[in-house]
């Protein structure tokens, strides 16, 4: 079912659209969030992320980073961390390359760490100002270190991707962004849905429900794990 979701997205790609040019120069924002419980049990999560953009007139760099930790009566229950960054260059108004790099840890989940490195191929097929979707699809190698056994894997994958937000208001937007890595070893699936809403100027607060899936895991280990995070962040440059 997870590669039939994956392979329909690919026949979205040929829907039209008029880009709209994003400005150059630097954009991005930081966030932090920290959320803590006291009385019989006495728990704490504290998340951190930072988005940086750079666009020069075809071409777009986006790099992207977070790191979650959590601990429950002192002891540390789960650390994430996370690495990515993306070259695309605009041949059309509405289509784009890509080249991508990947790399994420997790000291208590199934998967302990991932790289990724993949090319692909882009299409811009909303452009706001309301709503805007990039839907993406392409090849690549996956290395994968296996939590417990410690098994390493190598993998041809087939990545697809879909970016999705809407403005719901002058000072809200709703965002929803999917990834999914299918090769014969594995197929990860990750589903990002955030609210951010405006606090005053540059300062936004969200809440975001991340939903991660391997098909392929250590016996006594669970296949999906969900993360719930509130977050206060900046935004800054180009707009």
């Amino acid at each position: 079912m997870l590669k039939f979701k994956a392979l329909a997205l690919i026949a979205c790609l040929v829907a039209p659209g008029v880009v709209l040019a994003a400005p150059n120069g630097w954009s991005g924002d930081a966030g932090l969030g920290y959320i803590a419980s006291n009385g019989n049990t006495k728990s704490s999560t504290a998340n951190a992320k930072l988005s940086l953009i750079y666009t020069q007139d075809a071409w777009q760099n986006t790099f992207l980073a977070s790191a979650m930790g959590s601990s429950s009566d002192g002891e540390s229950t789960g650390e994430q961390y996370g690495a990515s960054d993306k070259l695309a260059y605009n041949f059309t108004p509405n289509d784009y390359v890509l080249a991508s790099v990947e790399w994420a840890k997790d000291l208590e989940g199934p998967i302990g760490q991932r790289i990724v490195e993949s090319l692909g191929y882009g299409r811009h097929v909303l452009t706001g100002p309301v709503h805007v979707l990039d839907l993406e699809a392409g090849v690549g190698a996956r290395q994968e270190t296996v939590n417990v056994t410690n098994e390493r894997n190598k993998d041809i994958i087939g990545r697809f991707a879909g970016k999705y937000s809407w403005k719901i208001s002058e000072t809200s937007t709703f965002s929803e962004v999917l990834k999914v890595e299918t090769g014969d070893d594995n197929t990860f699936t990750e589903s990002i849905t955030e609210l951010k809403v405006n606090v005053v100027g540059n300062v936004f607060a969200s809440a975001s429900y991340t939903l991660r899936n391997n098909t392929t895991v250590p016996a006594g280990t669970s296949k999906t794990d969900t993360i719930t995070a509130l977050n206060l962040s900046y935004a800054f440059g180009a707009k």
